[in-house]
């Protein structure tokens, strides 16, 4: 009885520390399928994948574990083995991070990725480097990526400057990348600016992107406005407006105007076993009238028990 009584405890311990979801999808029928299903906890996730055959196949395994973590230095080592749809293995990936925190608050965190050739042997593949520094409520950051060179080294082909002010009910970033061109200069490709503010138990968010124009300037090119609302049992439901130059479907306009492309929902609840179910539908522009959004449609539903926040 103690032994069933004990089993019994490193179970509920283990499934509690333990994160695992299924995700179902509905096909152009209505039909439900079952689609993806994922395991995560102390270090190690899976995730196995329905194939076009109705065939459970692996589709990717990661392992991570602390090398290092003394002196203010953090050294994390990732491995992860991707598979095809069919099941069978691809080259290994392997990410290495070492993030030094100085006592000033300030950070360096270098990330080293590694890809596995066809022999199975691990290259380096891709580095990114970035220092951060906080004062106040403001966090600024520049990342700098860099691929092998032909003479052994790194060379830069991509930067990156944010910066981020939070409050207690108030978060915005402003994010600027930078690509490098053929004569070896960076210019601006690319921003993203993402506004949120709380007030009681409701989150209004903006997200702003702009990408390159032919004039050599940014311009902006995706809008959405959010609206998150959170419930007393920490369940929430989310509303999305996404915006772009045209809809589907749909003429350009005069002037360039943005245009909603389609409403999107994520509503989760709790279910009584326990587990959190999240659904995900979207509401996209009616084919026979210009000012209505279509009826919902459900895309997905995302099943997670054991440690879900």
């Amino acid at each position: 009885m103690r032994t069933f009584v004990l089993s019994t405890m490193i179970c509920a311990f283990t499934f509690a520390q333990e994160r695992q979801t299924s995700t179902s999808v509905w096909d152009l029928n209505g039909h439900r399928v079952d689609w993806t299903q994922a395991r995560s906890g102390d270090g190690r996730s899976s995730e196995t994948l329905r194939n076009l055959n109705g065939r459970n196949v692996p589709l990717e395994q990661v392992q991570e574990r602390v090398v290092r973590n003394e002196g203010g230095v953090r050294v994390v080592e990732r491995i992860t083995k991707k598979y095809d749809l069919n099941g069978n293995p691809l080259p290994p990936e392997k990410a290495v991070t070492e993030t030094t925190t100085r006592s000033d608050g300030s950070s360096t965190e270098q990330v080293t990725l590694y890809r596995g050739d066809i022999n199975g042997s691990l290259k380096p593949a891709e580095r990114s480097i970035t220092e951060s520094r906080k004062s106040g409520d403001v966090t600024t950051s520049q990342t700098t990526r860099e691929r092998p060179s032909i003479n052994g080294g790194f060379d830069a082909y991509e930067r990156r400057s944010a910066t981020v002010t939070e409050t207690r009910t108030s978060k915005e970033s402003d994010e600027l990348v930078y690509l490098r061109d053929a004569n070896g200069n960076f210019n601006e490709a690319a921003r993203r600016v993402i506004r949120a503010k709380t007030t009681g138990n409701e989150t209004q968010e903006q997200v702003d992107e702009y990408e390159s124009a032919t004039t050599g300037s940014l311009r902006l090119s995706r809008q959405s406005a959010g609206r998150i609302t959170k419930n007393p049992d920490g369940t929430e439901r989310k509303e999305v407006d996404v915006f772009g130059p045209a809809a589907p479907g749909r003429a350009i306009p005069d002037g360039g105007a943005m245009q909603l492309r389609e409403r999107q929902f994520y509503a989760s609840r709790q279910s009584p076993d326990g587990s959190t179910v999240q659904v995900f539908s979207v509401q996209r522009p009616s084919l026979t009238s210009t000012k209505e959004l279509g009826p919902v449609q459900r895309i997905s539903e995302t099943v997670c028990k054991g440690k879900c926040q």
